[in-house]
């Protein structure tokens, strides 16, 4: 590992903080699939004994409009940045993995209605795709999630 890395998660605007924090926990777990040196392999562990996370890179969560998170995608793969992405057809699928693959597999990308956009790379590179993104600001605790 010789240069610094960043990972993007960017989601649709629209989405509340609850589907933010679900789309962003899911992809996380593919970029760490796709950038293995996104973490520490054997964990951080504090001088009592409990492992903390050992996330090496920056991570933001941004937001942005839908049809800029779904441009995002060919941007980021038309300059080889490992990028993963969370449907609304694969967030209505829950505990069905079996369906979602045969759902994904006879669908294009715009039919499966893509919410979130997760990216990993160099950090100029991630950056420079990222930058027309605004950083996710969350709810206020107003209940809505």
């Amino acid at each position: 590992m010789t240069d610094l890395l960043r990972a993007a998660i960017v989601v649709h605007k629209t989405l509340d903080a609850a589907a933010v924090a679900n789309a962003a926990a899911i992809l996380m777990g593919q970029l760490a699939h796709l950038e293995p040196d996104l973490f520490e392999g054997k964990g951080v562990t504090d001088a009592d004994g409990v492992r903390h996370a050992g996330i090496r890179f920056n991570t933001v969560v941004l937001t942005g409009r839908p049809g800029q998170v779904t441009k995002l995608i060919g941007a980021a793969t038309e300059v080889g940045v490992p990028n993963a992405v969370f449907s609304s057809a694969g967030r209505g699928l829950s505990n069905s993995f079996d369906s979602y693959v045969e759902l994904v597999g006879k669908s294009g990308t715009e039919e499966l209605g893509v919410i979130a956009v997760g990216l990993v790379g160099p950090d100029e590179t991630v950056r420079a795709l990222t930058k027309s993104f605004s950083s996710f600001k969350g709810s206020s605790g107003d209940g809505n999630s």
